[in-house]
């Protein structure tokens, strides 16, 4: 097995909890480290045996024992960081957004396709187990037609002056957190439409509260919600897939809950038991016919599940390690097809970007800053 040479740009509270999961994969060496603290960078080298660490970061993208640079900074210094890498030869694994304008997402994207080099994107809610069934769910329609998808985010509130609320350097909270779940949206429906998005504004500045609405295919919708304005005790996220003969509801920020409300066919039984095996599916005393999104529907059987994946932080750390192994595999073999992309990473920005323009819009009839 190859093994890759891993450079981390920023070692801070997540990309800490990454370097434990990274450390653990044996296509993957973390050879170097770079951030401001020269103290805690000492320290971090010293504790997880890393042969190189730096205040320079410049010094890391052009270390000859670095394969991949990982990106864990503020958004708005990604692109500087990210191009400098690809000039000096090195694959890129970025937390998202992949940068704040469309026009450094292409000239990543380019640089990276002229040199033959690749560019990921931490989206890791592509690699979590319940999305990943919602997604199978969906796409062979096992309780009919997806009506709507309701996404709800209501996160802990931070401090005044604190960078994420400074859209210069996060984008807003659509650029910087809502991308997840755009694309997730996206790898579940398809491409979406905006229809619209309105934000709010507390008195002191900060743009804590946006929504936005979106059409998927000819006759599915689905509503965002984004606050960061909870106590971190209480915050909470929750996301329901809306089918003709069913409902998925999904629980938490980074999900570990999942259940399950439907009626199936006959066609689609054999499916259910095999995606839900501990589901409780039973039939019904007899076929029942049931009219649903217009059309005449033949039920067999009920469906009622509640699946849980456990602990929310081995869910978490296991599918960030699966991110990393899916792009070093990338990397590793031209053959290989990951699961997600940097083109997925300019995709969702794209959406991102233009939701926000129009939120901003409609709130003040101001264009947005950044």
């Amino acid at each position: 097995m190859t093994q890759l040479g891993l450079g981390m740009i920023g070692v801070g509270g997540f990309g800490l909890f990454a370097l434990e999961q990274y450390r653990r994969l044996p296509e993957i060496k973390v050879t170097a480290i770079a951030g401001i603290h020269p103290e805690k960078y000492a320290a971090l080298a010293k504790q997880y045996a890393i042969p190189f660490h730096t205040t320079d970061w410049r010094a890391l993208v052009t270390h000859p024992d670095v394969d991949v640079v990982y990106l864990a900074t503020p958004p708005d210094t990604r692109a500087e960081m990210a191009l400098a890498a690809l000039g000096a030869g090195k694959h890129i694994f970025c937390e998202k957004p992949l940068a704040l304008s469309l026009a450094d997402a292409d000239r990543m994207l380019a640089t990276a396709e002229r040199a033959g080099l690749r560019v990921g994107i931490n989206f890791v809610m592509r690699y979590s187990r319940i999305y990943h069934l919602v997604t199978e769910l969906v796409a062979e329609r096992v309780f009919g037609e997806p009506q709507r998808f309701l996404f709800e985010n209501n996160a802990g509130d931070l401090p005044a002056g604190h960078w994420f609320w400074d859209p210069r350097r996060s984008g807003g909270i659509l650029v910087e957190h809502g991308v997840h779940f755009f694309d997730i949206a996206g790898a579940i429906f398809g491409q979406s439409r905006l229809l619209w998005a309105d934000m709010s504004r507390r008195e002191s500045g900060e743009a804590d509260r946006w929504w936005c609405a979106f059409q998927y295919a000819e006759r599915m919708f689905a509503s965002f919600y984004h606050a960061f304005d909870k106590p971190s005790a209480i915050e909470h996220t929750r996301a329901t897939v809306e089918c003709a003969q069913g409902a998925l509801s999904v629980e938490g920020w980074f999900p570990t809950q999942l259940r399950i409300d439907g009626l199936l066919s006959t066609q689609a039984v054999d499916r259910a038991h095999a995606l839900l095996p501990t589901a409780n599916i039973h039939p019904l005393p007899e076929p029942q016919t049931v009219l649903a999104d217009g059309h005449r529907r033949e039920i067999t059987h009920m469906v009622q599940a509640e699946i849980s994946i456990g602990d929310k932080e081995q869910a978490y750390a296991a599918a960030v390690g699966e991110a990393m192994a899916d792009f070093a595999a990338w990397v590793c073999d031209t053959t290989h097809v990951p699961r997600v992309t940097g083109a997925d990473g300019r995709t969702a920005l794209a959406i991102a970007l233009h939701a926000t323009e129009m939120a901003v819009r409609n709130a003040t009839g101001e264009a947005p800053q950044g």
